[in-house]
């Protein structure tokens, strides 16, 4: 048992719990797999009702997709999704992922040259799924930091719940104006804490850690969001996918926005292969195991070519030429008498084959022209809704505007007093663009802290800014912040 992985232009054979190169070697009989940016995919979260059978969700998360997702139907997509049933509604959330044809084309030339087909397509947040050997209770990141590609994949009891897109290496050389090399050498040599860079480097760790910080802030959002759906109380594990390296300081990120557990961040290891293998061998391991798995998302549109016999007109073929053996047989016995007989049922035989064929044929045709006759009418009422909820949206679009950039000013301004002056939450409540609840936690000589962030936010412009008692738990100090405009 094995499997076979194409990642960018290479291929590896993993086989047990071992690489092998894929040069002279006879692939087609293991599992062919492939890596695909998640970059390049459509993803897409709504609700759907829990009554709907599998062909009905299916069409229903395709329209959702091409209404909400923005897909173009002018173009081929290969569409998949993930749903999980929600406690307490009589619905499903839906993950759903959708790529275009075009793009699965340009990312995976080389394997499609070489065999013309692929078994599984996948993205690299879903192929942790294999990570996990055994039932866990633990709630896990993996971080992958990539050159080209990077995202932060959350596990809850090691089931995929969600992901989120951050900036990869490139990028990050991009915005800081260094070299990728550069970029490599300190983040996995000095990381982020400004004691172990040098004076003239200041400017280089702070560009760095700004970087970081709204990285992890969007991460810690998508985080808030499956708490509503998953009661995701903790975060036990952050499984840093990068070779190996580590990056000091990046579990402080993580744990300055309040997020609860040990968070214990570690490199990846898996499959007891080395950390620069360890990436690779979960996504490896993800082809072998994709029938046994719970979860999983498979993105091909290059399907395995199905075996001679396993088609009908084979199957009808071989039938076929063993009644005419049997006839021969016969006509053998019966001799020149029954000749002429045999030929006519051989005849009819033949015609009544070529009908049958004809008959599949226009059956077939029928079939073809009536999907997309509703594939169609689908679209066009698909275009009329649209269009309706365009124009509704056209003229909600200033107060909703103007709502949501109030209250993510608010938000903020809250967290930049927050990291300004290093306090703590434990909460933060938002009631619309008036009010905001944060429950600050500081350390006893750290008290005066509170009073300083509480200055900061009347400064910023809301002036009603209050806090009941401060109380003192463990040598720490404690107080609910209520800002108001």
């Amino acid at each position: 048992m094995g499997a076979v992985i194409f990642y960018k232009d290479n291929c590896l054979l993993y086989e047990e719990g071992r690489f092998y190169s894929c040069e002279g070697r006879s692939l087609k009989s293991f599992a062919l797999g492939a890596l695909v940016p998640a970059r390049k995919i459509v993803s897409l979260s709504f609700k759907l009702p829990a009554t709907l059978a599998k062909e009905q969700l299916d069409v229903q998360v395709e329209l959702k997709l091409y209404n909400e997702g923005g897909l173009d139907p002018n173009r081929e997509y290969a569409i998949d999704y993930l749903h999980y049933p929600l406690e307490h509604e009589n619905s499903y959330l839906i993950e759903a992922y959708a790529i275009a044809k075009q793009d699965l084309e340009e990312s995976l030339r080389e394997p499609l040259r070489r065999y013309g087909f692929l078994d599984v397509v996948f993205p690299r947040f879903i192929a942790y799924e294999a990570f996990y050997d055994q039932p866990t209770h633990s709630n896990d990141l993996f971080f992958y930091l990539g050159e080209d590609e990077a995202f932060v994949a959350i596990y809850q009891a090691g089931r995929f719940i969600g992901h989120r897109n951050v900036d990869s290496l490139m990028q990050i050389a991009k915005k800081t104006g260094l070299e990728l090399s550069r970029i490599k050498s300190l983040l996995f040599g000095k990381g982020l804490k400004e004691e172990n860079y040098a004076p003239e480097e200041m400017a280089t760790i702070a560009a760095l850690q700004e970087i970081f910080y709204k990285n992890i802030e969007k991460v810690v959002h998508s985080i808030n969001f499956k708490r509503s759906f998953f009661a995701l109380s903790r975060i036990d594990k952050i499984y840093l996918d990068a070779q190996g390296q580590t990056i000091d300081g990046l579990r402080e990120y993580f744990v300055s926005f309040g997020l609860d557990g040990e968070l214990d961040l570690q490199p990846l290891r898996c499959c007891d292969l080395d950390p620069k293998s360890s990436s690779m061998a979960v996504a490896a391991k993800y082809v072998q195991d994709f029938d046994s798995l719970e979860q999983k998302l498979n993105l091909t549109l290059f399907e395995r070519p199905k075996p001679l016999l396993e088609f009908e007109i084979v199957r009808v073929g071989i039938a076929l030429a063993a009644t005419l053996l049997v006839a021969l047989g016969a006509w053998l016995w019966l001799g020149s008498v029954m000749q002429s007989k045999e030929h006519e049922i051989d005849r009819l035989t033949q015609q009544l084959e070529h009908n049958r064929q004809q008959s599949k044929k226009y059956v077939a045709a029928l079939e073809r022209y009536k999907k997309e006759q509703r594939r169609l009418q689908d679209l066009i009422d698909a275009q009329e809704a649209k269009r309706g909820e365009i124009e509704d949206t056209l003229r909600a679009i200033p107060f909703i505007q103007q709502s949501k950039e109030a209250r993510q000013k608010m938000m903020n301004d809250a967290i930049l007093g927050l990291y300004t002056y290093r306090l703590s939450t434990k909460t933060i409540e938002q009631n619309g663009t008036k009010r905001m609840a944060i429950d600050v936690i500081s350390a006893r000589n750290q008290r005066e802290r509170i009073a300083k962030f509480m200055r900061f936010m009347i400064a910023k412009g809301y002036p009603r800014v209050s806090t009941k008692e401060i109380t003192m738990q463990k040598g720490l100090y404690e107080s609910l912040i209520e800002v108001a405009r």
